[in-house]
């Protein structure tokens, strides 16, 4: 097994909306925030883990290309025609013949704004269409305007020469495949609260190897 080659996707993530990847909430106090986001320990700048960027591109993908396995679980077939465990790895199928995970993603930095904003957000009542007591929710965002550095690599190995996807072969297969993926983000968000306005990005900036690109 040799490995053929290695691309680097680059780019900027412009949130369109207010925008919330959560950390684990330990403490929570009285009148504070239930929902908070992820930030670096050091500098408390938020950033976007490139295992969301990751797990969501793979969702989509696999919603798309009817790959979604049993109970909602992500893909674990190993088949050697099955770009998303080609690219994402089988999930938690160790053994396999498809070689190492194709696709690297780096955590996205905050490069501008990131400032934080508090969102609130209730349940209901179906028949009265007042707030339900108790359920109020407040949840921490990014603002929108904010933008995060964008950084994905693609892994290409002699195993990868009869791949195919759209009208692509080997290498390309997996870009285009990659591409789709950034698309499908574009279109439905990244992070949580998406059906009810958070999350919306934009790609921009976009570089393959150095050379720009468009979706």
């Amino acid at each position: 097994m040799k490995k053929n080659g290695y691309h680097e996707i680059t780019g900027i993530i412009h949130c369109l909306s207010g925008l919330r990847v959560g950390s684990s909430d330990e403490l929570l106090q009285i009148g504070g925030t239930d929902l908070t986001c992820i930030k670096h320990p050091v500098t408390l700048r938020p950033y976007i883990p490139g295992s969301s960027i990751k797990g969501k591109m793979r969702s989509e993908m696999e919603q798309r290309l009817d790959k979604v396995g049993d109970g909602g679980k992500p893909c674990s077939c190993k088949k050697q025609d099955c770009l998303v465990c080609r690219i994402f790895g089988p999930h938690a199928t160790p053994q396999h013949t498809l070689g190492p995970t194709r696709i690297v993603v780096r955590d996205a930095q905050c490069i501008r704004g990131g400032e934080t904003e508090k969102k609130s957000s209730t349940a209901i009542d179906r028949i009265t269409g007042s707030a339900l007591r108790g359920a109020l929710r407040t949840e921490e965002r990014v603002v929108a305007g904010s933008e995060f550095s964008l950084r994905i690599g693609i892994q290409v190995w002699d195993l990868d020469k009869d791949c195919q996807y759209n009208d692509k072969t080997g290498g390309d297969a997996l870009i285009e495949f990659v591409k789709d993926g950034l698309r499908a983000l574009q279109q439905t968000g990244i992070g949580s609260g998406i059906s009810k306005g958070s999350g919306e990005i934009e790609f921009r900036d976009l570089k393959l190897d150095g050379t720009p690109f468009t979706l």
